[in-house]
């Protein structure tokens, strides 16, 4: 009796075992990554996402669009008559940081653009009394490559450019995507605790070491090379001057701007830990939010196999 029972006991757990996920989804209202939508783990030491190499790259037109005081934006486009998505890079990349997406994302009918803010590979600085900002530059590039609506999503830093160009264009985006990123407005109740995750000396780190999460780095030390090759070679000449908002940037705008809008957290994130995200999320109660388990402050890096899928769905839904 005790051994039918235990054999039954073992089938299910090796049945619960194989609908283990990887990501944690919740589409909610209110309360994302509420327990609606947890997926549960259950030994998932076995479970790893593989290691992609960087696959071939679509065909793309690229230029350098000329901005005021010597300034400019190096970009690439694959073109096509797809709906349009925009990538905004982090402050460890430029257009380079995209090579798992550019490629899945034309295959899927996107016409694909990302571009190097001011002083990035590719982009003149300019003159440092004439920086310009952020959505004015993106919305010089959107007219100048005859943009009408589109979808924008940023990575890290890029989530500031994301954020201005929302408040200060809402009328142009189908929707907006916001990763490892909390938008560039400050927060009393969400930035005001950054210096208790973050030391003084977390500066001085390595790059790889702050934007890649461990198990990353243990498991796939050619993709570690890799990105640290793209992060040097994004830097440019190193001239940057910085740049400011063209708004400014409040929870209350960017709720009325009404746009749909996607989350994107790493739960090894050392810079925006998923309960950092959770908070930001919540100011947002119609947001949908994907948590990525063990990957760090380059999702789309680590694991972009499943940052694709979900992307392109949440794409998909809101053209």
């Amino acid at each position: 009796m005790n051994k039918g029972l235990n054999k039954v006991r073992s089938k299910k757990s090796e049945a619960l075992i194989k609908i283990v996920t990887l990501a944690v989804i919740a589409a909610s209202h209110c309360a994302s990554w509420s327990a609606q939508a947890l997926s549960v783990e259950i030994n998932n030491s076995k479970i790893e996402a593989k290691y992609l190499a960087v696959p071939k790259q679509a065909a793309v037109n690229e230029g350098v669009l000329s901005l005021s005081s010597g300034a400019g934006l190096y970009y690439w486009d694959t073109g096509g008559d797809g709906p349009v998505v925009i990538l905004l890079h982090p402050g460890r990349g430029s257009a380079l940081t995209w090579p798992y997406q550019q490629p899945a994302f034309a295959k899927a009918g996107y016409r694909t653009i990302a571009y190097s803010r001011r002083g990035y590979f590719g982009s003149p600085a300019g003159s440092e009394s004439d920086t310009g900002n952020y959505a004015d530059d993106l919305n010089a590039l959107v007219e100048h490559l005859n943009v009408d609506k589109f979808h924008i999503l940023g990575l890290a830093a890029g989530g500031f450019a994301v954020s201005d160009y929302v408040v200060s264009y809402p009328e142009k985006l189908l929707s907006m995507t916001i990763v490892c990123s909390l938008f560039g407005l400050w927060d009393n109740n969400i930035d005001q605790r950054l210096d208790s995750i973050l030391p003084e000396s977390f500066n001085d780190l390595p790059a790889e070491f702050k934007e890649l999460g461990p198990s990353y780095r243990w498991a796939h030390p050619e993709g570690v090379k890799q990105w640290i090759a793209m992060e040097k070679k994004s830097r440019g000449d190193g001239v940057r001057h910085g740049q400011p908002a063209k708004s400014t940037i409040t929870w209350e705008k960017i709720r009325a701007a009404n746009i749909p809008s996607l989350f994107i957290a790493g739960g090894a994130d050392l810079y925006q830990p998923p309960s950092m995200m959770r908070a930001a999320a919540r100011e947002l109660p119609h947001s949908e939010t994907l948590l990525v388990p063990e990957a760090g402050h380059a999702v789309q890096w680590e694991q972009p196999e499943l940052f694709n899928r979900v992307v392109l769905e949440f794409l998909n839904k809101n053209n």
